[in-house]
């Protein structure tokens, strides 16, 4: 099912002996635009300790209640390698980390489904937008939902909108989709959903993303409703609508 991290954000988190708190963020690796960590706040029990938690140790949420169980004990997270809040998450601190926890790093892979899942809509793997960055000497993939939620969405013929909340498959927390509130740039309000397959670019300097696509497409596009569930036909017909468009510009 398709979720929408800004609803998951502030879900209750809690280990295996007991300690809870809150997700704060996620963190998606830039160059498969998959969920790699849950970064969760616990008051005063770690509260000077960032603390990243891999997917791997993430258990099935109960979405009924809003908790996510982690397969960790209070000591696991509590002996894992310090992350200052003011230093990148790089790939030096992920490797501490992974062998801190005894897993697998995620790079360099090729997607592969989980067991016994059936055909995705929209099909992956999917086309990773351009990256353009200007940071210098930053050795890191990750990005998080915070950074990204709030750039502006650059159409072919100007600005329209910014980035309201990011979309995932529970069963592969594989980003899918951006929602895109263009509210605040014209005079006509909508809430769209855009897939990553038709994103051109990102820009981290700039703080926007980039699409092949017009004003007016996105005024015309079907209309997202958060109080309803993404499910097969909506896709469908999203797919068809920009499908076609782009057949068109081809």
């Amino acid at each position: 099912m398709k979720r929408s991290l800004k609803n998951i954000t502030g879900y209750s988190v809690e280990m295996l002996d007991g300690p809870k708190g809150k997700v704060k963020d996620f963190l998606f690796d830039e160059e498969s635009w998959a969920i790699r960590y849950l970064e969760a706040g616990f008051g005063k029990l770690f509260k000077d300790k960032r603390v990243l938690i891999p997917k791997t140790f993430l258990k099935d949420p109960d979405w009924n209640s809003e908790h996510f169980p982690v397969n960790l004990a209070q000591e696991d997270v509590e002996s894992c390698p310090d992350l200052d809040d003011r230093t990148p998450v790089s790939r030096a601190y992920e490797k501490k980390l992974s062998e801190h926890y005894e897993i697998d790093y995620y790079w360099p892979t090729l997607y592969s489904p989980p067991v016994g899942a059936t055909a995705y809509y929209p099909p992956r793997p999917l086309h990773s937008p351009a990256k353009l960055v200007d940071e210098a000497d930053l050795d890191t993939s990750l990005r998080s939902f915070k950074e990204v939620k709030g750039y502006h969405i650059r159409a072919s013929d100007g600005k329209l909108g910014h980035v309201d909340d990011i979309i995932v498959d529970d069963e592969d927390w594989q980003i899918v989709y951006l929602i895109i509130d263009t509210s605040n740039w014209r005079p006509w309000s909508k809430v769209v959903i855009l897939s990553i397959d038709w994103m051109e670019n990102i820009s981290y300097t700039n703080r926007e993303v980039g699409i092949n696509l017009e004003a007016e497409h996105i005024k015309n596009a079907p209309e997202y409703d958060p109080t309803h569930p993404i499910d097969m036909d909506y896709e469908k017909a999203l797919y068809d609508y920009y499908n076609e468009i782009f057949e068109k510009k081809n």
